[in-house]
């Protein structure tokens, strides 16, 4: 028993050193390291800071340039209500009417008593005047002619007075008829007929949207580079990045307090592009000073998750950099930090290449395609 199991062991170990060294012959070889391997073609060029204009840009809305919240000055029920939202409209055009029974009833009221008062003034004028001529001949007392007077100028004042407070009335009641300040079209209705219309509370909202403006919120920091009049550019995204010429009609002088946030109103040339609708996403381009930057094209920069980086080309060895992004130039982007001015660079990111592997670089120059 003892001799079989040493001859059992012996054969598992020759078993294992045999799989040992038929492993070992068939591996392949370890990777050579970057710099061994075979150079590498690739073009270059050459980071030179060049001049260019930044351009500032300032979010906003596209709005037309009026826009008037109607209502009324009445408690009343709405009666006529015919519009809906998209509607053109014309100024003095009929939009809402209300009808308020209580307001109506004191007009009435005044009514009635005005022409009660109308009444009592006539019989008083009548009875001043007579009493005048008999003052006059003395055939009446001066506390005769008095008191006709003083009953005539109280008659002429509650006359007026309710003259005055029927003109309030008609005045209320003008609200009943709510027209179209201006030329242009309803964009929110907030009422139907059968509602109840209360002082103050907006029926309608009527804005012109022929004539358009940008209203944009400009830093505290940037504020004073906005002068009314200014020419500027307005860009819409939701129109396709479209582009119109603006000019700067207001800037507010005041800004929020929590913010630090200005208004500037941008008033756009007027344009039959009926891409351009109130309410889109706008950005107002401000260009600023010329300035020098490093720059280099888009398709150089290498990603790498959240990283930037760029193939640095020294002693024909390229070299990752990890570089800070700036604005955008067209095809070009700046370079804030990670490459300097006169340093070469691998003009296309998107190459296969090692940090060390060696390289055989193809200079080429700016403006060369």
């Amino acid at each position: 028993m003892q001799l079989r199991s040493r001859s059992t062991i012996a054969a598992l170990l020759l078993t294992a050193v045999t799989v040992a060294g038929l492993t070992a012959c068939s591996g392949s070889e370890e990777p050579s390291a970057p710099s061994e391997q075979a150079p590498v073609a690739v073009e270059t060029a050459t980071a030179q800071a060049t001049t260019v204009t930044r351009t500032f840009r300032y979010s906003g809305t596209i709005q037309g340039t009026r826009r008037v919240p109607l209502s009324t000055k009445m408690m009343g029920t709405v009666t006529q209500l015919d519009v809906e939202e998209g509607d053109r409209v014309s100024a003095g055009e009929v939009l809402v009417r209300v009808r308020s029974q209580n307001v109506e009833a004191q007009k009435r009221q005044i009514q009635a008593r005005l022409q009660e008062a109308r009444a009592a003034l006539d019989n008083a004028k009548v009875n001043f005047e007579r009493m005048k001529a008999l003052r006059e001949k003395d055939s009446a007392t001066q506390k005769e002619f008095d008191d006709a007077k003083t009953a005539y100028e109280r008659a002429q004042a509650r006359a007026e007075a309710l003259e005055s407070q029927l003109d309030e009335i008609e005045d209320t009641l003008d609200y009943a008829t709510v027209r179209a300040p201006i030329d242009g079209y309803v964009v929110e209705k907030r009422s139907e007929e059968g509602a109840l219309a209360a002082p103050g509370q907006p029926l309608l909202v009527v804005e012109t949207l022929d004539d358009l403006k940008a209203v944009v919120q400009v830093p505290s920091s940037d504020i004073n580079r906005f002068t009314v009049g200014d020419s500027v550019t307005v860009e819409v995204g939701a129109a396709g990045n479209v582009q119109r010429t603006g000019v700067v009609s207001q800037v507010n002088p005041s800004g929020n307090v929590a913010s630090r946030q200005f208004t500037v109103q941008v008033r756009l040339e007027r344009s039959d592009d009926p891409s351009i609708k109130s309410g889109m996403y706008a950005q107002v381009l401000f260009p600023g000073a010329p300035t020098t930057a490093v720059t280099v094209p888009r398709q150089a920069v290498v990603q790498r998750g959240q990283l930037n980086g760029l193939y640095a080309v020294k002693d024909s060895t390229v070299l990752l950099r990890w570089v800070r992004l700036g604005k955008e130039y067209g095809d070009r982007i700046e370079i804030l930090s990670g490459l300097r001015d006169g340093e070469t660079y691998v003009l296309d990111g998107r190459q296969r290449l090692l940090d060390g592997q060696p390289v055989e670089a193809t200079a080429r120059m700016l403006g060369e395609r």
